[in-house]
């Protein structure tokens, strides 16, 4: 638990690290967003981990198949933390790079081929 609160911790400095220079007024006002856009990401960098080891769809002992729900969550917060970035975006007028995932290195090497 201690863990994951200076993961979130880290992840709301390095998030607030990317809008310093940004007016105040606007800082002060999205401060909550950056701390809960911090939780969902390294939610998700947890979510992401537990469907990588069981995968998408799972199959019972009777042969009946369901989808993970690990990643039923995953895509409800990954809606809910792209939403945020969104907001913080249109509010303090700034692209926010929050760094590679899967997705781009996904990306990166398709697009290399």
């Amino acid at each position: 638990m201690k863990k994951e609160v200076n993961l979130v911790s880290k992840e709301y400095k390095r998030m607030s690290s990317l809008f310093k220079g940004v007016d105040e007024s606007k800082a002060k006002l999205v401060d909550e967003l950056l701390k809960k856009a911090a939780f969902l990401k390294i939610e998700l960098d947890k979510l992401e981990s537990s469907i990588e080891s069981t995968y998408v769809v799972q199959t019972s002992s009777k042969g009946n198949q369901r989808v993970n729900l690990s990643y039923k969550t995953y895509l409800q917060s990954l809606s809910t933390y792209q939403s945020i970035i969104k907001t913080l975006n249109s509010i303090l007028g700034r692209d926010i790079d929050d760094g590679d995932d899967y997705f781009d290195d996904f990306l990166k090497e398709a697009n290399s081929q």
